[in-house]
């Protein structure tokens, strides 16, 4: 039997009672702030309510595949006018298996109604979604069995009468839900497979308590999938962006859509393989809600040098599902000394890039004209003259040219500013 008791984690529950929320995630704790006041006392008894039911020497989970982070998820999971409260933790002692515990709400408190050991050690990821449009809200759970595995388990329950019950047990590397054929309601998309013989990605469709294939399209089965976005391309249409690493140093991305009732892969639309000499992770460098994904070239006078001398010019381009793609942003990125320079879309394919002792010179490549430098040294030496850059704790980033209106000195970033 669960030993249960108020444990040290009272405070730590205390605080992340500050990110429940229902379905929709809370945006920001600012949000909180603006919450009704009965949202909030909610909160803050069903906050309580858990640090008593939680066994001591025991941590809340987060998924790793979210990016808001949360442990405690409330639904009207029945449609009955009553919240459900979902809970993930997990033991800290020898057992650290995920634990899902789930209350319901009753008149001024909530009542325990299950916990179950989920026979796993990570939290891959964890939503509430009305998966078949009956007005009942789904419980998704991925699981794994450590950092190191890329095989995972996708479980879907409904609340039933008895409470919680398992309906769908599916094995996943990578999951994504959301609304891939634009109907308004959230979709499953899988990728699985068994690397260097096959991987292929399923569009899944839940009714009547069963999981159905809609469409599926085959993938590079020579790929590590190393980082996963899911985003909209330029036109609109929902894409998962895979980033895989391939050979001994290279990357390519794999851009999964929908499109007339099958799953397609836009960059085989793009015209072949979206390959990259080292990795680049697909992003949205500009914060408008379209991912792009990363390329890069060698630039002039570079061509025949060693692959580990090169300084290569890293873009970033959008797609629509047709292929189409439209370069956003070019950049050289200094890594050693971490900072990059944006290249002006006047510039594009006009720069070359020239080595100097401490020191990166971009140069026009019809001319020969200095249009951007950049020099670095250490705090201790003598305060650079010119325009300094930037200044971190052991280094001065600095410039004793001219600033050139067609190539301000903005262009210059530190690479932390990314984060």
């Amino acid at each position: 039997m669960r030993k249960k008791s108020k444990s040290t984690l009272i405070i730590g529950l205390v605080m992340s009672s500050m990110m429940l929320s229902g379905c929709q995630l809370v945006e920001s704790p600012n949000a909180l702030i603006e919450a009704p006041q009965q949202e909030k006392e909610q909160n803050i008894e069903l906050s309580k309510k858990a640090a008593e039911l939680l066994p001591t020497n025991s941590e809340l989970l987060t998924p790793v595949n979210s990016n808001k982070k949360q442990s405690i998820f409330i639904a009207d999971s029945n449609d009955d006018g009553n919240q459900e409260a979902f809970l993930l933790y997990r033991g800290l002692g020898e057992n650290r298996k995920v634990h899902l515990l789930s209350l319901q709400e009753t008149d001024n408190d909530w009542r325990e109604v299950s916990d179950f050991e989920l026979d796993y050690l990570q939290l891959d990821y964890f939503g509430l979604h009305d998966l078949d449009n009956d007005g009942r809200v789904e419980v998704v759970i991925g699981l794994g069995g450590s950092d190191f595995e890329s095989e995972k388990e996708l479980m879907i329950y409904q609340w039933k009468e008895e409470g919680l019950t398992q309906v769908v047990n599916k094995g996943y590397e990578i999951l994504d839900i959301a609304d891939y054929d634009l109907d308004g309601k959230a979709d499953v998309l899988i990728v699985h497979g068994k690397r260097r013989e096959f991987m292929e990605a399923e569009l899944l469709t839940f009714r009547s308590g069963q999981i159905e294939t809609t469409s599926s399209v085959n993938m590079d089965a020579f790929a590590f999938h190393e980082n996963t976005v899911s985003g909209k391309l330029s036109d609109g249409n929902q894409a998962l962006f895979i980033d895989g690493g391939v050979g001994a140093h290279s990357m390519v991305t794999e851009i999964i859509a929908f499109e007339d009732g099958k799953l397609i892969k836009v960059d085989e639309r793009a015209g072949g393989m979206l390959i990259k000499e080292y990795p680049l992770y697909s992003k949205d460098i500009n914060d408008d809600g379209v991912i792009e994904v990363g390329g890069m070239y060698i630039p002039k006078g570079w061509e025949e040098e060693a692959f580990t001398d090169i300084p290569f010019i890293e873009y970033y381009s959008t797609y629509s599902i047709n292929g189409e793609e439209k370069k956003i942003e070019e950049r050289y990125t200094n890594r050693e000394h971490k900072f990059y320079i944006t290249i002006p879309v006047d510039w594009h394919g006009k720069v070359k890039i020239k080595k100097v002792e401490n020191s990166i010179q971009l140069i026009s490549v019809s001319d020969d004209e200095l249009l951007f430098e950049v020099k670095w040294s250490n705090l201790e030496s003598v305060a650079p003259k010119g325009h300094v850059f930037k200044k971190t704790k052991d280094t001065f980033f600095y410039t004793e040219m001219k600033e050139k209106d067609a190539f301000p000195f903005n262009q210059f970033h530190l690479l932390e500013d990314e984060f």
